[in-house]
Parts: C-alpha cells; structure tokens; sequence
C-alpha cells in the first residue's frame, strides 16, 4: 500500500489559465507587468528559484500577493476543471488500496469546494491548505512523522520543480507530473523519481511500491524507482 499526497493546482485542478488571469488582473495594485504567453511560456521552463530570482516582486510580497490569489480563486473555481483523464485514475488508486491526501499552497476551503463539486472529496483522507510557498518540505516531513508512515511508501505528486525540491529534501519519492506549471524539460532536469505523462502512469508508480516486480506496460512510469537514490533521515 502507497501514500500518495498531491500538489493540487496543476496536478489535480487545471488552474493555469485562471491563475494567469487573476495575476493579471492584479498586476498594477502590486506593480509586476502582466504575464504574456511568451513570459508564462519561458518561466514554465525555470526552476523555482530561477524564476523569483527574475520575478519581478520582491520576495517579502510574495505571501501577501499568495494570499490575494487564494482569495481571488475563490470567484474561479466555477470555471476550474480536473486534469484530463485524472478521475479514474485517482478511482483505481483507491480501489487498489493507496491512500490518498492533499497537500497545497491553495487554500483549504477552496479545495475543498472544487473537490464537491466533481465529486471526488471522498477519494482523499484528508486536506492540507494553505502551505507557504517554500514552505513544502516542512509540512510534508509533518504529514508523514505524525501520520507514522514509512518514508519509503509515499509518493508526493506534484507539477512544479519546488514539488521535487520539497520530495527531495524530506527524502520521499516524487511523481513529477509534465501537464501542470513546469515544462517536462524542466521537470526531468530535476530528476523525480517518476516523471509522468499520463495520469494512468501513477497507478504504475504506486504499484512499484508495493511489488517491485509489477511491470505492466500500460502504467509503467518513465523512471523506476529502482534508479532512485534513497535516503535517510
């Protein structure tokens, strides 16, 4: 049995065009330029930390301009789909006996309103809003040592390369999911664990987890965990 904790926009929720729209809409009150496609499309291709470096916000306004984007979101759920294809795969993950939670920066609240609405919040332990932007690792090291769980048997999923930073350094594996924030390139310069395609891939990485051997080609993820370092705390 795995433990699958997922990032939530880009992962789980297609947030990205609304994001780009609250952002800029807000964009002269914190005085940053609006994002065009060719900036979105060059910053999906930076780290995490590539990009606030470039970013044109100061670092201390980075919570506050979170918490106005949480609270905007609020008016975008409606027009906020799940990622393709991801419904029936999160089914089988439960079904095989995986657990599922959410770990986000997005707000408790909001997450919990867009779970209802497509029907899936029972597919999910439990919920996890609200997480500092660089605050990931901590939190997610929080969930597994309270939760008693074994490092080796939980998978953080996520589509942004401070997702694998955060897996990384709490030393548990990542799924690192090529349809969200970062570019696929980006993602694989990271070296996650699993990078995944298509959702269907997870069912193949959470299986590995539990039977090592378990090689059906149709879920098997790009990587192996075979190939991952692991580690100790």
């Amino acid at each position: 049995m795995a433990f699958l904790i997922f990032d939530f926009d880009g992962t789980i929720a297609d947030t990205l065009e609304a994001i780009v729209r609250i952002t800029n809409r807000i964009a002269p009150e914190y005085g940053y330029s609006p994002t065009t496609p060719e900036k979105l499309s060059y910053y999906q291709s930076l780290s995490t930390q590539e990009m606030l470096k470039q970013s044109e916000i100061p670092l201390f306004r980075l919570p506050f301009l979170l918490r106005r984007v949480r609270r905007e979101m609020g008016t975008e759920l409606e027009t906020v789909s799940v990622a393709t294809e991801l419904i029936p795969t999160l089914q089988e993950l439960v079904d095989r006996g995986h657990h599922l939670m959410i770990m986000s920066s997005n707000s408790r609240n909001n997450i919990e309103r867009f779970l209802t609405r497509h029907s899936i919040r029972e597919l999910f332990s439990s919920v996890q809003g609200g997480v500092g932007l660089l605050s990931k690792s901590r939190v997610l090291k929080r969930i597994v040592q309270r939760g008693g769980l074994d490092f080796s048997q939980v998978i953080y999923v996520g589509d942004e390369t401070r997702d694998v930073d955060a897996s990384n350094q709490v030393g548990i594996l990542m799924a690192a999911v090529s349809w969200g924030f970062s570019s696929r390139e980006a993602l694989a310069d990271q070296d996650p664990a699993f990078l995944i395609d298509h959702p269907r891939q997870l069912i193949g990485a959470a299986q590995t987890l539990v039977n090592p051997s378990w090689v059906r080609k149709d879920y098997r993820p790009v990587s192996t965990v075979a190939a991952w370092p692991q580690r100790s705390l």
